[in-house]
């Protein structure tokens, strides 16, 4: 019944649950959630691409070298990508 309010995906494990909702349907969640007394552990923004792009394991090396150097940088702090996870 939280798809009223904007949920797309719910996951549940030994940890709690997890809700994926777009941006905009995180203020009606949060308030959901709240009025229903239900504990809230952390929330957070994730960009998920909407189209990944499928690149050879040298290349997939190379940018892995990439966003770890990216991610070493203090002033960073997230770094997403369109690569596709294999």
């Amino acid at each position: 019944d939280m798809i009223d309010f904007g949920v797309e995906e719910v996951f549940e494990d030994e940890d709690g649950i997890m809700i994926y909702a777009p941006f905009e349907s995180f203020g009606a969640i949060q308030k959901e959630l709240e009025s229903r007394e239900i504990e809230i552990l952390s929330s957070d923004f994730e960009r998920i691409p909407q189209v990944t792009k499928e690149i050879s394991p040298e290349e997939a090396e190379d940018v892995e070298k990439l966003l770890e150097k990216i991610e070493e940088d203090d002033d960073v702090q997230n770094v997403y990508h369109t690569m596709a996870e294999s």
